[in-house]
């Protein structure tokens, strides 16, 4: 038996809706993939900052647990708004040293004037900078090359100076 004209059509419109909703559904899983691979990406690039934050709250917690026997004092810089002098950026990684150990130096110098009970102070410094913006920054004014992180050997020595001492970079928040 033959399938009637009626017949046809219906199966071709039934093929054809089924072509439809084939194309839409791999329209949206390949949106999906996307946006899943990105959430992968985004989650990746929290736990790093997670990880980093966590390990910067336990050395807190330490110092904080052993202040009676080791009290510390700490120092936040808000290195976007407080920029180190022109000399030492130059410096480079060299610079970012005597930056870390001028640092220091003033702040043991400050305790020391406070009293004998700040003598054993332990000294913790923590920079916070948006390191591409500030780079970029400091290339206009000529003080760095013009890579989009040329601030990174400065702020890699700083933080090698001295034990409690760390230049965050916070990115664009």
């Amino acid at each position: 038996m033959m399938l009637a004209e009626t017949d046809l059509n219906r199966l071709g419109r039934q093929l054809s809706d089924f072509n439809l909703a084939t194309q839409a559904r791999q329209d949206a899983l390949d949106e999906l993939t996307l946006t899943y691979g990105k959430l992968l990406e985004d989650y990746r690039i929290l736990r790093s900052d997670y990880e980093e934050e966590k390990e910067s709250r336990e050395k807190y917690k330490k110092l904080a647990r052993g202040q009676d026997r080791n009290p510390f004092v700490l120092v936040l810089i808000d290195a976007d708004g407080y920029v180190f002098e022109d000399s030492l950026i130059k410096g480079g990684a060299e610079g970012g040293i005597r930056a870390a150990n001028l640092l220091h130096d003033t702040i043991r110098d400050r305790l020391s004037r406070r009293g004998h009970e700040y003598k054993n102070c332990k000294v913790m410094v923590r920079a916070h900078t948006n390191l591409a913006g500030l780079s970029k920054t400091l290339a206009r004014a000529g003080l760095v090359g013009h890579e989009a992180r040329s601030l990174s050997p400065f702020c890699s020595n700083f933080t090698r100076a001295h034990d409690l001492f760390d230049f965050v970079d916070a990115g664009d928040k």
